[in-house]
């Protein structure tokens, strides 16, 4: 009888003692979810062994839908249209309008680039590159991301895809930066984590962006995704870096780094570097404007002296694209983000902002038809306006492209529609100059990939 009354104590007191050690683990997880640094290790350990329910049904889900459920569109709000609809006759108004077009093909299972001759709405060029190649050659190691697991041929987006003016492309996935020929031959890659956009450097070369690993800045973790400013050269080399992190730091910005209500692996989130090509009143030529998606700021930066010249926050919430519209003027592409406890989602629509620097105002002048038609991805995202004020548009998240004019009206639209009838995302396409089109064209005439 004492036994049973000894071992029924025991066992009261070990549930006891496991009930406090579950309530402990929840809000050491709880804590460290939250991003504070008050256990350490111990909460980082919590916090991952916490995840594996969550991260093994994300996985299983990615396996049973073939790894490509993050590749479909958020949600299907295009009815049956599928590809190109254009509401002005072909040739009628897009005389010299040629479009990259970046986009996930279910279909062929695979990323794809293709150069459209919006007049004739004729398809010029294919870009098919071979990412398992691709990654063969890489020896990258990086705490950020791993190229066998996430970067295999169908997953692989091709991200803002640069058309070079003898037929290459230059792209990344926040993975190693890419070059290939028409015809998928590699021409060179550059291990790193490089990520978001890719444009050219007014002195040869190109803009791109990248984390810097190992970090140089104190105090974060072996996953801080300290962004990167980089120019690479037409071969491959890196030319000039700095780190997004230290500029902020060294020009007395140190709060948009540390300064946060708790500790974040991503407080910057660079998404786009747009270079000043000329000398105005309000920059000069080499200037940098960076989009911070997640201080939701615009930066000016000199790289000659290593000055932030001007950076406002807002009213742009959450921003993709940093745009140049003239000797005063900037373009922001406003993802009007907003990040709840448990989900995100965009607060009405998305707008594209122009800031002006003479008058210090921000107008949106396509709004009502951006409203009207219901342009609202939560992340990504482009605009680009053209010379007669109509505007191209991306809502990456949910496969669709747009040109509106000035009305609001749409000019053409684009669904990146499947066989199976679903939607897939967009890889960030774009509006080419008339003369990279025409001289990548003529590079790309007497090419055969077959």
């Amino acid at each position: 009888m004492l036994g049973r009354k000894v071992s029924v104590r025991v066992l009261i007191v070990c549930v006891a003692l496991c009930g406090l050690g579950a309530l402990a683990f929840g809000n050491i997880v709880r804590v460290a979810a939250e991003g504070h640094r008050t256990y350490g290790l111990v909460g980082d350990v919590a916090l991952e062994f916490a995840s594996i329910p969550k991260n093994f049904r994300e996985g299983m889900a990615l396996v049973l839908d073939g790894g490509t459920k993050d590749l479909v569109a958020g949600t299907d709000r295009f009815g049956t249209d599928r590809g190109f609809t254009f509401n002005t006759p072909t040739g009628a108004g897009y005389d010299g309008e040629y479009l990259l077009l970046s986009r996930y093909d279910a279909d062929l299972r695979r990323s794809v680039v293709e150069l459209i001759n919006m007049a004739r709405n004729q398809k010029i060029h294919t870009w098919t590159p071979d990412f398992e190649a691709i990654n063969a050659q890489s020896n990258l190691q990086s705490n950020l991301v791993d190229l066998e697991r996430d970067r295999t041929p169908e997953r692989y987006r091709i991200m803002h895809p640069l058309l070079l003016p003898d037929g290459d492309i230059v792209f990344q996935d926040q993975a190693p930066l890419i070059r290939t020929g028409p015809c998928g031959e590699i021409r060179w890659t550059l291990d790193g984590v490089f990520h978001h956009s890719n444009e050219f450097n007014s002195n040869g070369g190109f803009w791109v962006e990248a984390f810097l690993e190992p970090q140089t800045i104190e105090q974060v973790s072996k996953t801080f995704k300290e962004d990167a400013i980089v120019h690479v050269s037409e071969d491959g080399e890196i030319l000039f870096q700095k780190s997004v992190a230290q500029l902020l730091i060294e020009n007395g910005l140190i709060r948009h780094i540390y300064g946060q209500d708790f500790y974040s692996d991503d407080p910057t989130h660079m998404n786009d570097v747009q270079e000043a090509l000329t000398d105005t009143e309000y920059w000069k030529a080499g200037d940098l404007f960076l989009s911070l998606r997640n201080i939701s700021a615009i930066v000016q930066y000199r790289p000659s002296t290593n000055e932030v010249i001007w950076i406002k926050q807002g009213p742009w919430i959450n921003q993709h694209d940093v745009d140049i519209l003239d000797e005063s003027r900037i373009v922001v592409f406003n993802n009007n983000r907003l990040n709840y406890q448990w989900k995100d989602g965009v607060d009405g629509v998305n707008s594209v902002m122009i800031y002006d620097f003479a008058t210090d105002t921000v107008t949106s002048p396509y709004q009502a038809g951006m409203e009207r038609h219901d342009v609202r991805t939560i992340s990504e995202g482009r605009s680009e306006i053209y010379p007669n004020g109509d505007v191209f548009l991306e809502e990456s998240n949910y496969g669709r492209l747009l040109r509106l004019d000035p009305n609001g009206n749409i000019v053409w639209q684009y669904i990146n529609r499947a066989d199976t009838g679903r939607v897939y995302r967009m890889n960030w396409s774009r509006v080419l100059p008339r003369d990279l089109a025409e001289a990548a064209i003529n590079s790309l005439e007497d090419v055969d990939c077959s």
